[in-house]
């Protein structure tokens, strides 16, 4: 019997369209050895600061040339010490605790560890970290490293420099009412999740995408700063692209501002992969899914 081929062929636009949200998907991932900035830049127009600090403001001193040079660039900054992306020392909140130039170097880097509350933040802009889950991760994932950085994921980063948004209130100077209530709304860690690590892990720091380490409604007493901090163990707020931040897998460096007698300061905060992101971002994964499935929903209405 002869067979019949045709003189060419042409892949079909639907498996073309596949292909091309397949490769879409991929090419988000992150790959071993990648470098993640977890850190927003301080500009005068977008970094934001607890209400009632000190803002960043950046001067321009000399931007051209000079009579000996072609070119020459020199500014002066001031700002808050717990503005932007920073540390918190444990010094802040516990008498006698490291200042930022006293936390050893080793302290600054550590396993990256991530737990993802977004979808309950999303839910209820008050959430706050519950030992609960923590002990869901553990099952999930394994001990917490000794060492770790711990970030918690909230998805707030995503209203970063948009004031309302992100602190769930837009006054710029104080944040409790006539009764000192906190008017404030943005997730955090729970009094308890603190206690909890403090007492199961050897984390050298928690850092957060929100506001502060307490959820916007706890800031009256700062109790998880209080248990954190007075272990030597140092915060990180404000912290950049945590929804990037694979699960597990990374290696992170948290490297503040050298400030002597120092409660804190500006910080660079930076992960580098040691493996590729194929069990860790959960964004990574549901952005992946959902181009698979708008281009599988595409390719079902055009052969339908």
């Amino acid at each position: 019997m002869a067979t019949h081929l045709p003189k060419h062929t042409t892949m079909s636009p639907h498996l073309t369209l596949l292909g091309l949200v397949l490769a879409a998907g991929l090419a988000t991932a992150l790959k071993k050895g990648e470098v993640l900035d977890m850190t927003y830049k301080y500009d005068n127009v977008t970094t934001l600061g607890w209400p009632g600090s000190t803002p960043f403001e950046l001067t321009i001193l000399q931007r051209g040339p000079t009579p000996s040079t072609p070119w020459l660039e020199g500014n002066k900054f001031c700002t808050a010490e717990h503005f932007g992306t920073h540390m918190d020392a444990p010094a802040h909140a516990a008498k006698g605790k490291w200042r930022v130039d006293q936390i050893p170097a080793r302290n600054l880097v550590g396993p990256a560890v991530r737990v993802d509350v977004s979808a309950k933040a999303a839910a209820n802009a008050d959430y706050q970290l519950s030992p609960a889950d923590l002990t869901d991760w553990v099952s999930a994932n394994g001990p917490i490293p000794d060492g770790a950085l711990l970030f918690v994921y909230t998805g707030y980063g995503a209203h970063w420099t948009n004031r309302l948004a992100y602190y769930g209130y837009a006054g710029e100077d104080d944040y409790l009412d006539a009764d000192g209530n906190s008017l404030l709304h943005f997730p955090g860690i729970s009094e308890a999740a603190a206690t909890w690590l403090v007492s199961n892990t050897q984390v050298s720091g928690v850092g957060i995408d929100s506001a502060s380490l307490e959820s916007g409604q706890s800031q009256v007493d700062f109790a998880v700063h209080e248990v954190l901090l007075k272990e030597n163990i140092f915060g990180m707020e404000n912290v950049a692209n945590v929804d990037l931040l694979p699960t597990t897998g990374a290696t992170a460096y948290a490297l503040p501002m050298k400030i002597g007698d120092g409660s804190g300061g500006p910080v660079r905060i930076v992960a580098v992969l040691t493996e590729n992101a194929d069990g860790g971002s959960n964004r990574l994964r549901v952005d992946y899914a959902a181009l698979l499935v708008v281009g599988i929903s595409i390719i079902m209405k055009a052969i339908l």
